[in-house]
């Protein structure tokens, strides 16, 4: 209550001080002795901004949640990938798909990048939130021993699984089971865009544990889509 009275004093002196002044002397006076406020009112705004999408975020039902590693050449623009494939699904306002594209892991590398990186992903298998893996051949065969993936073979209909049985990577589950654990990206709607001829296949990782199999299966018809 001091502090609002001090300030409604502080106030109404001003006003007594801006009718003297010219216009860009009120300008340069509210400038400088109202800037400190003007921060805090923008703070207080971004706050509640930042609050705000947080809250509508939570209020949002997530179709599908994807992260893309290395992308070295932007063959996955996360943003870009979301907006049209929400537009491929239909959404409505009150769902979202997630993508994320800014993941690099490199294996036994002590950069605090990368093993942020690792750790996002390790956290959110843990969390069984995240739907599928788009990385590198090499590491699509170092998680595969260890991550809970889907059999391809088992999982997708046969109208994927015919023309892709031919890109599937076979590799050891956490049981020793041979299984198809990741489908190569190569000739899709993404690797179209690679810029060399040499540039090295992505591979998509199903886990075994995802209540999105239809948003999925309708992920791999969109990147396949001729």
């Amino acid at each position: 209550m001091k502090f609002l009275q001090r300030l409604k004093n502080g106030l109404s002196k001003d006003r007594q001080t801006l009718r003297g002044l010219s216009f860009w002397q009120k300008v340069r006076f509210v400038t400088d002795y109202y800037r400190g406020y003007a921060f805090v009112f923008l703070c207080l705004c971004a706050v509640g901004f930042y609050v705000g999408d947080i809250f509508m975020q939570s209020r949002r039902e997530t179709v599908l949640e994807g992260f893309f590693t290395n992308d070295e050449e932007n063959l996955f623009p996360a943003k870009e990938i979301s907006r049209e494939f929400g537009e491929y699904l239909n959404l409505s306002p009150r769902q979202q798909v997630i993508f994320d594209d800014s993941l690099y892991v490199q294996i036994g590398s002590s950069i605090d990048y990368h093993t942020a990186s690792q750790g996002k992903i390790v956290a959110y298998v843990s969390a069984r939130e995240l739907d599928f893996l788009v990385t590198t051949r090499e590491l699509a065969q170092y998680y595969s021993p260890g991550f809970p993936l889907a059999d391809l073979e088992e999982f997708l209909p046969e109208h994927l699984l015919l023309p892709l049985k031919d890109r599937f990577l076979y590799s050891q589950d956490p049981y020793g089971q041979t299984k198809a654990c990741a489908v190569s990206l190569e000739g899709s709607r993404f690797e179209k865009k690679a810029a060399s001829d040499q540039a090295a296949p992505h591979y998509l990782m199903i886990f075994s544990y995802t209540e999105h199999r239809d948003a999925v299966i309708r992920f791999l018809e969109y990147a396949f889509e001729e």
